[in-house]
């Protein structure tokens, strides 16, 4: 009966809010609320574990270290890196120096909160508006069921470190599937897209993330499809060609066979 009442509610408040949509971001709205209905069957339903275990896809990072943006966000102490991709963020608590950072492919442990926050207006200052937090999320790393800009932020955290991610809109909740972490409730899930509308009307905005690496662990089930390192484009040409070679060498014995 729970799991009615909150597919009810789900699709309750989906009617209520298309009459209002226009029909130029019916299409984008429409995509973000299938994912929040997908999302409601894995809150409704017992979960075994919280661990994204399924599908392989490995971002390309740039491995070229960050830039340092001027001035800074507050006192001497305060620094703000951008990164290529457009990512920001301020590291709030040191790791260890030795410390390592996560792998593609290996489980990793994170608490966050999370935030949208808007443009300021002439009026007021916009504040951070919370719409989600955990203390124990558990993901795997690289495989693309994370926000890009969570992942890309991730990646070179040490342990024990604290950051504050600034996301803009394209390494958002963009793409198809599930891109996490989404609320767990059905309220969480309105809240968060009613700001992401906000942000599509004034074409403005940032998720603003508050995260904590908390633990690293090995896949003893990986079988070594995740790697931080990508192919280079001369020996993925080379492999394309030695492809492409056996291929019509196994066609031409074919026909003459």
């Amino acid at each position: 009966m729970r799991i009615i009442a909150v597919f009810q509610l789900l699709s309750l408040t989906i009617s209520v809010r298309a009459l209002s949509i226009p029909s130029s971001q019916h299409e984008t709205r429409r995509n973000f609320f299938k994912a929040a209905i997908v999302g409601g069957v894995a809150t409704a339903l017992p979960r075994v574990s919280n661990a994204d275990i399924e599908g392989v896809i490995t971002p390309n990072f740039s491995q070229e270290p960050p830039q340092v943006v001027e001035p800074t966000l507050k006192a001497d102490e305060t620094v703000l890196y951008k990164t290529r991709s457009g990512l920001k963020y301020i590291i709030l608590k040191e790791g260890e120096a030795d410390a390592p950072s996560p792998r593609f492919g290996q489980f990793v442990t994170i608490g966050y909160t999370s935030y949208v926050k808007l443009p300021d207006t002439p009026k007021a200052e916009s504040k951070l508006d919370k719409y989600d937090s955990d203390s124990t999320y558990l993901i795997k790393h690289g495989n693309g069921r994370l926000i890009p800009g969570l992942d890309e932020g991730l990646h070179t955290m040490k342990l024990g470190e604290k950051r504050r991610l600034v996301i803009p809109p394209k390494l958002g909740y963009i793409g198809p599937g599930v891109l996490g972490p989404l609320p767990d409730s059905p309220y969480g899930r309105y809240k968060l897209n009613k700001l992401l509308n906000e942000m599509i009307d004034i074409k403005a905005g940032n998720i603003v993330m508050d995260v904590e690496l908390k633990n690293i662990m090995s896949d003893e089930a990986d079988q070594g499809y995740y790697e931080d390192e990508s192919i280079s484009p001369e020996d993925f040409q080379t492999l394309r060609n030695n492809i492409s070679i056996k291929a019509r060498e196994n066609q031409a014995a074919r026909k003459q066979g």
